[in-house]
Formats: C-alpha cells, structure tokens, sequence
C-alpha cells in the first residue's frame, strides 16, 4: 500500500486571491523503499491546484533530476488523473481545510501564549 507524506512549505505570497487562503505543500507518495512520486501542490477552500509532479530517488537525493513538464501542459486527462490520484489517498479540499484550521488555532494559542509571557515580563 503507498504511503502518502505531507510537509507544509512556508510561501511568501502564493495565494490566488488575495482574500482567498491558501497552503502550500508538497505531497510525497511511495510505494515502499526506492522511488516516490513528490507533487508540489496549493490547497484553497475549494480546490487544490497541481503546481509540479516529479519522480525523486532517496539515494540519490542531491542529485537535480528532471523535474518533467509544467504541470499544466500535460494532458487534461492525465491532469485529472493525478487529480483523482490524490483525491484516492486522501488529499483534497475538505482534508486540507482541516488542516488550515489546526494551523490557525494553534497560531492564535501561540501568539496568546506569547502574550502571556510579555505581560508577565513586564509586571516583573
């Protein structure tokens, strides 16, 4: 059974709207030892945009491989394959969404933490 990976990327200004949330992150999927399938993606409320597709070695990780075409010359078909591909192993906008709310709630915890901590530096 694949194994499917998620590492959230920090963007500077990535979002397709400007009111619009967004997250960047890069999906790995492997299939056990040896090759993995790696897609660097967005997630919006609503959809989940494909913005590269690579197929990457572990041993030889330093090595620049090809990183193939852009996304968006593949064909539609194809496009909606992978879209479909990751949809299967659990990644779409209602997953995703999930995971924009534990962010925001756990950077509000951090920055009323922090607070915290200010006011009691300053009542010393």
């Amino acid at each position: 059974m694949p194994n499917v990976s998620i590492d959230v990327e920090d963007a500077d200004d990535n979002t397709k709207d400007s009111d619009v949330s967004s997250i960047p992150l890069v999906v790995s999927i492997s299939k056990g030892s040896g090759q993995f399938m790696e897609f660097g993606i967005t997630t919006f409320p609503d959809e989940i945009t494909i913005d590269s597709l690579s197929i990457k070695n572990p041993e030889n990780s330093d090595e620049l491989a090809y990183a193939g075409p852009d996304f968006n010359d593949l064909d539609e078909n194809l496009q909606n394959a992978f879209h479909k591909h990751l949809e299967i192993r659990g990644i779409k906008p209602s997953t995703t969404n999930v995971l924009f709310d534990y962010m925001a709630n756990k950077d509000n915890k951090e920055y009323l933490l922090w607070l915290k901590n200010l006011k009691n530096f300053v009542e010393m």
